[in-house]
């Protein structure tokens, strides 16, 4: 398969041909390795903008929810020297309240590390320890140690009332959300654009695999350049699928088995299609010869008979000659004994 520069396809299109036009792939590989990789981190860019935003507003609502929660069940929040202390109209400092887990107790080394690699069904959820809190949205994981937060807005210490305050006026601020959004953005897209990268290069080896089964020549570029357009549908379903489970419960067991499954049944239809469309042109190839083998015969076939045909005309013109001849001899003896008559 042969690469040549052709129009550039507008990126909403490949999208388009991604996902319902196997046969399209051949051209959109064409376009070269640089313009497949512009492709990948566009959809990757769009895809991290669109969680970006789920996340601000599943974030919204966590906080709105978390404020509400310590207004009216917690009676003592002091916050000193990078260490926070809470504890409930009970006096219990370890709580649990739906997605968000409270602990400032003075804990090892091995329950600190419990919490860390704490994993849950939950959509969100917050685990507050005595130094650091870890915040949990779908299968992120991001943790911030206290002092690292407050020393950066200028926070050495407050109290349940300071931190009410603050809390609310956070929430309601544009710029923390811009800046949140920003960092997201930046983040979910290098995260994203890696493990996709990834993905795309396990790809292209089970393209070339398939192709030698197929007993198709293809250049390793082609083939990825043809392996990011593959994974497009697969790409879509997962945002799809993150959306779902940031906001619900929902979950797929075997999701990323059917990630990796569409990507692969999209690379090879695209592959067989060229199996299928180089077996057409050499069949087209075939009748194409056997049509000029033809008509070659019947040229052949015809000078042949325009050939005998002039043999015809030229040993009738003999024969004629040869009888004139053979006339004027007869001719010529009656003529000369005219003469010695005479």
């Amino acid at each position: 398969m042969e690469e040549e520069i052709i129009v550039n396809i507008p990126k909403y299109k490949k999208i388009w041909y991604s996902i319902t036009k196997f046969e399209k792939y051949p051209e959109m590989a064409t376009e070269g390795v640089g313009r497949a990789f512009s492709y990948l981190a566009w959809i990757i860019f769009m895809f991290s903008i669109i969680m970006a935003i789920g996340f601000l507003i599943e974030f919204n609502i966590f906080a709105k929810k978390g404020l509400n929660y310590i207004e009216k069940n917690f009676s003592e929040i002091n916050y000193k020297n990078g260490e926070l202390t809470i504890k409930t109209t009970d006096n219990e400092s370890k709580i649990s309240a739906g997605n968000i887990l409270i602990n400032t107790e003075d804990l090892s080394e091995n329950e600190i590390s419990e919490y860390e690699n704490k994993t849950s069904l939950a959509k969100s959820e917050a685990i507050m320890l005595k130094n650091k809190v870890y915040f949990k949205f779908g299968e992120q994981t991001t943790s911030f140690s206290y002092i690292d937060i407050l020393e950066r807005l200028e926070i050495k210490e407050f109290d349940k009332t300071t931190l009410v305050n603050m809390l609310t006026k956070q929430i309601n601020s544009p710029k923390v959300y811009i800046v949140y959004g920003l960092a997201l953005v930046i983040y979910l897209f290098i995260s994203y654009f890696i493990s996709t990268l990834i993905d795309v290069l396990m790809l292209s080896l089970f393209g070339l695999i398939t192709s030698i089964i197929a007993k198709i020549q293809m250049r390793y570029r082609a083939i990825f350049n043809m392996s990011v357009y593959a994974i497009t549908l697969s790409t879509i379903l997962q945002l799809i699928y993150s959306l779902v489970t940031l906001f619900t419960d929902f979950n797929i067991k075997y999701f990323d088995f059917m990630y990796s499954a569409i990507s692969f049944v999209c690379l090879a239809a695209a592959i067989f299609m060229i199996k299928s469309d180089f077996i057409k042109q050499q069949i087209e190839m075939m009748k194409v010869i056997e049509i000029k083998k033809q008509e070659q015969q019947e040229e052949q076939k015809e000078k042949k008979e325009e050939k005998k045909e002039e043999e015809k005309e030229d040993n009738k013109e003999e024969n004629n000659k040869k009888k004139d001849e053979k006339k004027d001899e007869k001719e010529s003896p009656d003529i000369e004994g005219q003469g010695s008559n005479a």
